[in-house]
Parts: C-alpha cells; structure tokens; sequence
C-alpha cells in the first residue's frame, strides 16, 4: 500500500506563506492542488480557467429533475482524495447499483458474472485473478502515483502485457468498462497505463460479483449527491478561481513568473500547471527534447450523448462488447439511466478526432435500434479529447522521466491527467501529493513516500 499523504499537521514552508501561486485550469488537479495549497496556509493562490464552469471533464448536466454525467460517470468507494474532498463539502454519495449487462454480438445480454461462466470458466477466471495478483506485487511501481521509473515490460501494449502475465481472460472480462470510460484500445494503449485503471475497477469487478452471488451490498461503484461536478464547483466556491480567463502566455521574468491572462499581465512567484501538456506547450516553452515529445501524445476523442430513447427497459447500463475494438470504433459503447422515471439514457462513443458528427449520429442510431429502441432526439451532447498518453517508443526514450525532471525548475510545477492518469482520483491525488512534496514542511517524510520515490527515480535520470 502507498504510504496515505495529508496536509494535515504540516503548513507553507516557513517564510513562504506569501508566495504568489497561480493555478491554470479549474479541473480535478488544478483545483485539488490549489485547496491543498490553501490548508497548508498559503494565502495567496489564484486559479484560472478559460472555461465557462470549474470541474473539467467532470461535468453533471440537469435536466427534468435529474442529473446525467457528461464526463467523468462513477466514482470507487475507493478513491481516497475525491471521497475526503466529497465529505469535507458535504456531499453525500450513495451507491450505484444499477443492473449491468453485456451486449454479445448476437445481441444476447448478460451479467458480468454470467459473461465470467460462459465464456472463460471458473477455474480460468480464477486463474488470472492469481496471475494479477502476482502482476500487482512484481510491478507495484507501477499502481503509485505517477510514471517515472516504471520497468521496461510495462511499456508493451496492454493486450500483450495481459496474454504474457497470464491474466488475458480477467482483462477481456473488463474490456467493456476500460474501453467505454474512454480509455481506448488493448491493442495500441502500453499497459503502464491501463494497470492504474484495473487499480480500481478489479475490485469493483470482485464486489459486484460477491453481490450478485451471495446478496451482500459491498461497496463498489457511488455517485455523488447531485452529480459528480458538484465536487468540484463546490470546491471552487472556497477558492478564488477566476472563471473564462485565458492563459495566453507564461514567460519567467528576473520579478518572477508573468502570465498574460486575457491580455493582462500578472506576475506570480509559482505557477501549478494542470492544462493538457499538448495544450501547454502553446502558451509555455518546453525543452526542446521535451516539446518535440510532447507532439507525440495521443488522446481519443469521446463523445458523450443524452438521448430520448423509446421501446428500451429502464434502470439498466449495457455495454456492447464488439464495440470495444478498433475496427467499430465510432459505434456505441455504453447505453444506459439510472432512472425509473425517464426515457433518457446516456451513451458513449470514442472516436479518433476525424470522424464527422453526422456519421457519430448514424451510427448512434443503428446501435440503438439493433437494441430494440428508437432515438426520438439528441437531447445534449460534448466531446472531449480525453486520455493523455503516449506511444511506446516515447514512453522508451523517458518521456515521463523528462516531465517528473521539469518539476520546479523555475518555480513551474505540472499536474493534471498527462502527468498522472485521467481518473478523478489519479488526477487529483497526484496533484495533492506535489503540493505536499514541494510546498510543505512534510516534504522530507520519513516514510518514502510515493513522491518520494519519484524524486529517488529522477536522480538517476537528471544529467
């Protein structure tokens, strides 16, 4: 287990109180890095984001008396950070218990744990769930926070990585939740990445099936009381974020750090950034090495749909399982409502950015309709460029170990999915741990910390 970090009982380095720190982007990270700044008392940290709202890709859309989640869906009754962050506002979660299916090609649905008998067998099942375990013990390096100094083998495409290690048949049982959250494809994502997400889906997978079998309500999948963004504009109310304000520019200066922001300038002694790097690097230089890196990295494009369906059961999430490849990429992924009361349901598909919105609708339609149903209207619909990564050959040449090297230089920090992983809880408990290394009198801990051993890993690398 990774040693819990807190800014609880530890404060502002001594005499730093007054730095100015601004923040650019009102995301998970952004906004966990700036509330952490803020309880270990430093006073004067201001958050900017272009958008129209705080959250980022956590997005709740109200409609008709209900909530339905345009970007991040579910949280683990897992998550550390986000659950605290929840609690400390005063934000309920209940559980999500919500009947799940598989959509088999020939349209015949079934439980996970139906799909877990069928297709594999019990002792195969049970059989990769021991190889996982063995994968998590040799290649703990890899669940912490952040990816500097993952080992060479993690770098092989998952689908490789799981045939090798003997636990193919548990990853193509989860197939249909990695791939429809957004995280792409087996075949061409490297497994250092995927690994963090099977960090807390396998045990929601585990939980789910004792409830099925046995009628135990473990915990597994919880929504936040009026949606997942709630989280984080609630957060934001506490914190002095400047809502559509545009970094247009940040350049080091002998006063400190300036930042144009809507055509002003402002000057800040640190500077936390939690944008996209690809969308950094236009207002900020990289080292050359780096920013030629940076042009590498990839990100799907996910399309997130509300639609009035007709002729279709209430209260379900099906997910369609020959959608999860590439050849289908465009069809539907996820279809479903947690409400009784509506014919709303909310669908996702994933794209690579060059598919046209009609061609998404058309396909959108056919899927439903091989469902049973009909698509009356598109009630609303957003589009992210979600899952910062990159490529094998970049993640070989030390990409992650060159980012995790840019840390403070200058007084400029780096937070947010690329640095991380793009779940909520990845997000923002690395942005809270930075916080904590590097602006707190905690940062020497005398438990080697997650962080910690980032830093160890990074003098090996730094020339």
């Amino acid at each position: 287990m990774n040693a819990k970090r807190t800014p609880t009982g530890a404060r502002a380095r001594v005499g730093l109180e007054g730095l100015r720190i601004a923040v650019i982007g009102a995301g998970p990270a952004g906004l966990t890095a700036a509330h952490t700044l803020k309880k270990l008392g430093y006073r004067h940290v201001t958050v900017f984001e272009r958008g129209e709202a705080a959250g980022g890709k956590a997005c709740t859309l109200e409609h008709g008396g209900h909530t339905y989640e345009m970007g991040a869906i579910w949280l683990s009754s897992d998550y550390e950070v986000v659950n605290e962050l929840a609690a400390e506002l005063g934000i309920a979660t209940k559980a999500y218990r919500i009947k799940k299916n598989q959509v088999e090609a020939d349209g015949s649905r079934m439980t996970f744990s139906a799909v877990a008998k069928k297709k594999y067998g019990a002792p195969a099942v049970a059989r990769a769930l021991l190889n996982y375990a063995k994968v998590r013990f040799r290649y703990a390096r890899v669940f912490a926070p952040g990816f500097a100094g993952a080992p060479p083998e993690v770098r092989a495409s998952f689908s490789e990585f799981a045939e090798t290690h003997g636990f193919a048949p548990l990853a193509d049982m989860l197939r249909a939740f990695t791939v429809a959250c957004g995280y792409g494809y087996y075949e061409e994502v490297p497994a250092q990445y995927l690994l963090k997400l099977f960090h807390w889906i396998v045990p929601i997978a585990l939980r789910d099936a004792a409830n099925e079998a046995l009628g135990l309500r473990l915990p597994g999948l919880v929504v936040p009381e009026g949606g997942s963004q709630r989280i984080w504009t609630e957060l934001a109310r506490k914190l002095d974020v400047r809502l559509r304000s545009a970094v247009t520019r940040l350049a080091r200066t002998e006063q400190g750090i300036d930042l144009t922001v809507n055509g002003e300038v402002q000057t800040f002694d640190r500077v936390i950034v939690s944008a996209a790097l690809d969308q950094a690097s236009t207002f900020m230089e990289f080292p050359a090495d780096v920013a030629g890196m940076i042009k590498g990295l990839r990100t799907y494009r996910c399309h997130i749909s509300l639609v009035e369906v007709e002729g279709v059961e209430r209260q379900n999430t099906s997910f369609f399982y020959e959608n999860m490849f590439r050849k289908n990429m465009g069809r539907m992924l996820v279809f479903g409502t947690r409400y009784a009361d509506t014919n709303l349901f909310t669908t996702n598909q994933l794209s690579d950015g060059t598919m046209p919105e009609d061609e998404l609708e058309r396909l959108l339609e056919a899927d439903v309709a091989r469902f049973g149903g009909k698509v009356v209207r598109v009630v609303a619909k957003r589009s992210w460029a979600y899952f910062p990564h990159f490529p094998r050959e970049l993640l070989e040449a030390g990409v992650h170990e060159r980012l995790e090297a840019l840390q403070g230089k200058e007084g400029i920090f780096l937070v947010g999915g690329t640095m991380s992983f793009e779940s909520l809880e990845d997000s923002a408990r690395y942005a809270r741990d930075l916080v904590i290394e590097h602006f707190s009198d905690r940062a020497a801990a005398s438990v080697a910390s997650p962080a910690r051993r980032r830093s160890e890993t990074l003098a090996e690398v730094r020339p």
